[in-house]
């Protein structure tokens, strides 16, 4: 349960359905865009923000952030106006900011109304799927008069996948159990974004449709799946060779799973996948390299 606790911050606020790249209040509040004629003083309210902000060249703008925001490095001595879950209004307040940026999840609709009813500045961004992360980094490279340098970075992205598309063509599609926590067993299903990182690496989902986007499953559906490739993302701040080797310990009760008997077990780092950001290439080829690498699951 507390491993489904601590990866949920880093899940749920990015594996829901798609919604429309720019939104009412997205729209808004770039017509109500800060002041350019002095440096903006930028809040970010999410760590895949954070992400953003700095890789358009706005690290020095960024006022404050989120105390899960932790990339890159630089972030570290950056003040925090609380965590994505519980943000610390007076806080924000405090760093004066000329803009925030949020989230268009139910968890910061009110912070985002909150702060525009105090007069300040503050664009909503939706980033539930790899499509809609290109389209808020374009609305904030608008929005703090970086559009160029926004162009610029989707286009790098975009070229990135397309590249490691090209490197994995025409090979067989292994079958993935992506697991989120194992007790009780809940995967992520195939409504989801990590199902598209899983594609975009190469591989296939193992679970096919399902009611719920992270659903329970037995072990009868693990059987029943013909899962080639387990990858876990690691429990944040655990030590990865101890989780691996527990990871060994639990599936070793389902010997006659494909993945299990050739030992293709894998845990990695889990921001780079479960957060869309700049980053995704990195995550895309991080699962790649459970897909085909030889020593996959040592």
């Amino acid at each position: 349960m507390r491993r489904w606790c601590l990866l949920s911050a880093g899940f749920v606020a990015w594996v829901l359905l798609g919604y429309a790249l720019l939104r009412p209040q997205q729209v808004d509040a770039i017509a109500r865009a800060p002041n350019r004629s002095r440096p903006m003083r930028i809040v970010s309210m999410a760590p895949n923000l954070t992400e953003i902000l700095y890789a358009l060249g706005l690290g020095e703008s960024v006022a404050a952030v989120t105390s899960d925001s932790d990339y890159p490095p630089q972030v570290a001595g950056k003040p925090n106006v609380g965590s994505f879950w519980l943000p610390n209004v007076e806080a924000i307040i405090a760093c004066r900011p000329d803009l925030v940026l949020t989230l268009e999840i139910p968890q910061q609709r009110g912070l985002a109304t909150r702060l525009r009813r105090m007069g300040y500045h503050c664009l909503a961004v939706s980033i539930w799927t790899v499509d809609d992360l290109f389209g808020a980094i374009e609305t904030i490279g608008q929005a703090a008069g970086r559009q160029s340098e926004a162009q610029s970075l989707v286009l790098g992205i975009r070229e990135g996948i397309a590249r490691l598309g090209q490197i994995r063509a025409g090979r067989d599609r292994p079958r993935v159990l992506w697991v989120v926590q194992r007790e009780p067993l809940r995967v992520a299903g195939r409504n989801t974004f990590i199902n598209d990182l899983i594609e975009l690496a190469g591989g296939q989902n193992a679970i096919g449709p399902t009611l719920h986007k992270y659903p329970p499953i037995g072990a009868e559906q693990v059987i029943g799946a013909n899962v080639q490739v387990i990858i876990e993302p690691a429990m944040m701040g655990g030590n990865l060779a101890d989780q691996h080797r527990q990871a060994l310990a639990y599936w070793g009760r389902f010997p006659n799973v494909p993945a299990v008997a050739a030992g293709r077990i894998n845990v990695i780092e889990a921001d780079t996948v479960s957060r869309l950001s700049p980053r995704l290439c990195q995550g895309i080829e991080l699962i790649a390299d459970c897909l085909w690498s030889d020593d996959a699951g040592e």
